[in-house]
């Protein structure tokens, strides 16, 4: 059966209890009612959740809580569990953290917390690690949203709005998990604020939410432009295809008003017997579907509406333009 690993800051300042099942928590010697207690709780838990206790008056100060983190966005049913209690003694963790290694073994890990003057920090090293994490998945979105606009420039037939829109729902399920980073961060401060007052590791937590946060407005940003131009282009192309249609439209009134006319089945119809009627009856209405399409044109109702190459009109348009330095 796998044991609790208990491990020892330098000069025993405080100890670390690391291990992967709570119920080993529960039955550990070292933990009061109230450590079984928040144990029995956070097996309950597979959702983000804090606590923050500072009762200066009775020297208890705590955080406890669970973090359900999520690295693949297809699928978000994949979550990894860490479950942690902190208190100015004591760090206990519950989870498998090896997915945050990064390039490191699990000895250099474990040396990097323990050489931290509090457990507090030994926390935000592994906050900052996750956060770490979240910047790979930020350059996968870049890359994506890359691709995107590439595709949008070479083809924007209106079929990129499914990856824009999934793109969408990542950015948003990645902020929830960020907001989960960013409350931790207030209630370190607000429950330890002389111990990490001056903390590297403080200071490394707040200006990596403050870069991932400046990254996620970025992309968001940039997603709802992309969807404003697949919704303009859209619009665009619907606006031509209503003009091209409606072009046409009139001008084939002509022909089929006097096709239905003289389709009529009438006995005394006086057009039967006329020798050039065939004829007449062409020149009649080509004629008149000439000069209703000149009309239409005159009026500056038939310019481009066969042309919808919105790149190809985009290639004349810098042909036209003349550089200053020219």
């Amino acid at each position: 059966m796998e044991q609790v690993e208990v491990m020892q800051a330098g000069q025993d300042k405080w100890t670390w209890y690391q291990m992967k099942d709570a119920k080993l928590l529960m039955e550990h010697p070292d933990f009061d009612e109230h450590l079984q207690k928040w144990a029995q709780e956070s097996l309950m838990c597979t959702h983000n959740q804090i606590t923050s206790v500072y009762y200066k008056e009775k020297n208890e100060n705590y955080i406890s809580g669970t973090l359900a983190i999520n690295m693949n966005p297809d699928h978000w049913e994949d979550v990894h569990i860490l479950h942690y209690y902190i208190d100015e003694k004591r760090l206990v963790t519950i989870g498998d953290p090896t997915w945050l290694f990064h390039n490191m073994d699990n000895h250099e890990w474990n040396q990097y917390i323990l050489g931290c003057d509090y457990p507090v920090d030994g926390f935000m090293f592994v906050v900052n690690a996750i956060i770490r994490a979240f910047f790979g998945r930020m350059d996968e979105i870049e890359m994506q949203l890359k691709e995107i606009e590439f595709q949008m420039k070479e083809n924007n037939g209106g079929k990129l709005l499914r990856e824009i829109v999934d793109l969408r729902n990542q950015m948003t399920r990645w902020n929830v998990q960020t907001v989960a980073l960013k409350e931790i961060r207030f209630a370190i401060e607000e429950v330890f604020p002389a111990l990490v007052k001056d903390a590297q590791t403080f200071h490394t937590l707040k200006v990596r939410l403050a870069r991932i946060q400046m990254l996620q407005t970025a992309y968001e940003h940039e997603i709802d432009t992309l969807l404003k131009i697949d919704d303009n282009v859209a619009n665009y192309r619907s606006n031509n295809i209503m003009k091209t249609l409606t072009v046409f439209t009139v001008l084939l009134t002509p022909m089929t008003a006097l096709g239905a006319i003289w389709g009529m089945n009438f006995k005394n119809m006086p057009e039967l017997e006329w020798k050039w009627g065939y004829l007449a009856s062409l020149i009649l209405i080509f004629g008149l579907t000439g000069l209703t399409y000149w009309w239409l044109k005159r009026k500056g109702l038939t310019g481009d509406i066969l042309d919808m190459n919105l790149e190809h009109t985009s290639k004349k348009t810098r042909k036209k333009t003349v550089h200053p330095s020219e």
